[in-house]
């Protein structure tokens, strides 16, 4: 017989809710506050301070206690890098940060496998939180459509910047993504549908460049892997586009005149698409994307990963 004691682990994410909640980054990890507070509500909430099991129950705690130390391991890997942000936010006059992953799929391989939000620095330059998606293998979120809780109605400099919740609807910001991408990565469409069904478009070859080039996208179509028609490289060589900036290749401004203000690299003016539009609008100017016709999107999520071979 087992006697399983739960106090420890409620004392060790009682302790790492104290550490970030004492930091400077409160708003910008709010979420792992929150995912904090579950692992102990999950722990403890509503049951007794020790379990007596028998031997019938013993392959559940071990379980239990398996997949705590597994979240633990997660939160400890967060809060080191949370640590290592306050410091050098010390010493600004440097440029360059040692210690920082790369992406997601770094830290992926590092064994750290649970999906949130990571600080990684593509290019050893000042770190930036992103949301990881682990559960496909290390991807890094660099758009999230689920609600209509953010508006994607935004200006140029937003767009570069990066708005909204990144454990939520989110654009990273191209300035962001351009360092993702600047040496050629993968990009990686989910799409669900109104009707639940799910599609995906996979690309092996997408880079956004430099300010200087006004974050041009070139994509390569070869090797194209998806449940839609390849699409993408319709935008391919153009600059990003915004209802107060427009680079596109129409007379008009698509994004201004055709499609509700959400930006994009819009061509003549969309095939894949209008990802950025308005959420829960079926009609041209919601989320969706062009064939024969307007296909609308329910919910979308893009993200990003270094090329294949690429170390």
């Amino acid at each position: 017989m087992t006697i399983y004691h739960k106090q420890h682990h409620l004392n060790t994410v009682v302790l790492y809710c104290n550490m970030l909640i004492s930091g400077k980054f409160v708003f910008s990890v709010l979420h792992i506050t929150v995912l904090s507070i579950t692992v102990a509500i999950s722990l403890c909430y509503g049951v007794p301070d020790s379990w007596i099991c028998s031997p019938s129950t013993d392959n559940h705690v071990i379980q239990l206690r398996l997949e705590t130390n597994s979240w633990l391991n997660a939160l400890e890997n967060q809060v080191k890098q949370l640590q290592k942000l306050i410091q050098e936010e010390k010493y600004k006059k440097f440029t360059t940060i040692e210690g920082f992953p790369r992406d997601c799929e770094e830290i992926y391989a590092n064994g750290t496998q649970i999906d949130g939000i990571y600080a990684v620095s593509p290019d050893g330059r000042c770190p930036f939180f992103v949301y990881c998606d682990m559960t496909n293998g290390g991807w890094t979120v660099i758009q999230r459509r689920v609600d209509g809780s953010t508006s994607f109605y935004r200006k140029w400099n937003e767009y570069v910047t990066g708005f909204g919740e990144l454990d939520d609807s989110h654009w990273l910001g191209l300035e962001r993504i351009h360092r993702l991408t600047n040496d050629g990565s993968q990009i990686f469409f989910d799409i669900e549908n109104y009707d639940g069904s799910k599609d995906f478009a996979h690309y092996k070859v997408f880079t956004v460049h430099g300010a200087s080039t006004t974050y041009t996208m070139n994509v390569d179509p070869f090797g194209y892997k998806g449940t839609i028609s390849e699409l993408l490289s319709y935008h391919n060589n153009f600059k990003f586009s915004t209802y107060d900036r427009d680079n596109d290749g129409h007379s008009g401004n698509c994004c201004k005149d055709s499609l509700d203000g959400g930006g994009w690299w819009y061509s003549s003016c969309y095939r894949l698409g209008n990802v950025n539009g308005v959420y829960g609008k079926q009609e041209t100017g919601g989320i969706g994307y062009w064939t024969t016709k307007n296909i609308p999107i329910k919910n979308i999520t893009i993200k990003v990963k270094r090329m294949d071979g690429v170390c």
